[in-house]
């Protein structure tokens, strides 16, 4: 079947039979954030907030929803999923398809507080560069009282010139904006930055002295990788489109090792890249992140995976 196509009716099965997998866990707190263990899910696989019950249920420790949009929108054509099987990966094109922020927010006033959610937002593909920041305030705005975080997406390579905003001027015009919003309201969600596996090592440097000095919470490392040389040696060098999956694994790691040492710590960083068994899990935190993410080790592995990586979770939990 079409990726997109098989995905849709697994999480059929997925709301048959998620509460299967369930099974209580206490809360603990990581540098502020409440969550139930230390593995989430990652922002893509559902993307309209329609399966949070579902997810908790087998049993994430923290919920990523969106990409989220202010308009609606179908995203880039289809197909825009292809699997490379062969090296347990995917090639994605998406291009942020959601309901719109007015639409979804009716679902996220139905979620349970007993549940850790972060809420993913972005401009809609139309957006002029001008008026970027414009769409981030205008979802933050409307969805910021459901969220336990608000992870700002500046670098899906699927929306053109979005990855523009890790030019300095451009970020702070953004947290700017998000940041003096946030002071206006009594609940203020922790706000992360999802930030390109792509960039110079002087962009990440920049990026992250602006951040050490705001009142930004933290850093998810990181989004899909449009890298030209890792594309053609998986033989999708002509396609769009941005690689996840145990390709992405060496990357993310490199500069999970490049920004913990720079990074304020009493930052947050969410790693998220290549996440397939106990072993890589556990790297990413022998690393230095505080929190980790799995998006296309789910789909290949199913929900099974994330009870095997819950069960080693716990030892470590009840170690630190």
């Amino acid at each position: 079947m079409p990726p997109e196509q098989s995905q849709n009716i697994s999480h059929f099965f997925l709301k048959l039979f998620s509460g299967l997998y369930k099974s209580k866990q206490s809360h603990f707190y990581v540098k502020g954030l409440r969550i139930k263990n230390r593995l989430g899910l990652a922002a893509g696989l559902d993307k309209n907030a329609r399966l949070i019950n579902e997810f908790n249920n087998i049993g994430f420790g923290f919920l990523e929803v969106g990409t989220i949009t202010p308009k609606p929108q179908y995203g880039n054509p289809k197909p825009r999923i292809k699997r490379l099987v062969s090296y347990d990966s995917l090639l994605n094109s998406l291009g942020f398809p959601n309901d719109g922020v007015v639409s979804i927010k009716s679902r996220l006033k139905k979620v349970s507080d007993d549940i850790c959610l972060g809420i993913n937002i972005g401009p809609n593909k139309d957006t002029t560069s001008e008026e970027i920041k414009n769409d981030y305030l205008a979802c933050y705005k409307e969805v910021f009282e459901y969220a336990d975080y608000i992870a700002i997406n500046i670098s899906s390579p699927n929306t053109p010139n979005l990855r523009s905003l890790h030019n300095i001027e451009s970020f702070k015009s953004v947290i700017e904006t998000i940041l003096n919003e946030r002071k206006k309201h009594k609940k203020q969600p922790k706000i992360f930055i999802k930030i390109s596996p792509d960039e110079e090592s002087g962009t990440y440097k920049n990026l992250i002295d602006t951040i050490n000095n705001s009142a930004i919470d933290g850093v998810i490392i990181s989004n899909t990788s449009n890298n030209k040389n890792l594309k053609k040696s998986l033989n999708v060098g002509h396609l769009p489109g941005g690689i996840s999956g145990k390709s992405l694994k060496n990357s993310s790691n490199k500069i999970l090792k490049e920004i913990k040492p720079i990074l304020n710590d009493e930052k947050i960083i969410v790693a998220v890249g290549g996440i397939f068994d106990v072993d890589s899990y556990n790297e990413k935190l022998e690393l230095g992140a505080d929190l980790v993410q799995m998006y296309t080790g789910l789909i290949y592995e199913g929900p099974n995976l994330v009870k095997r990586i819950i069960k080693n979770e716990k030892q470590i939990s009840s170690n630190s």
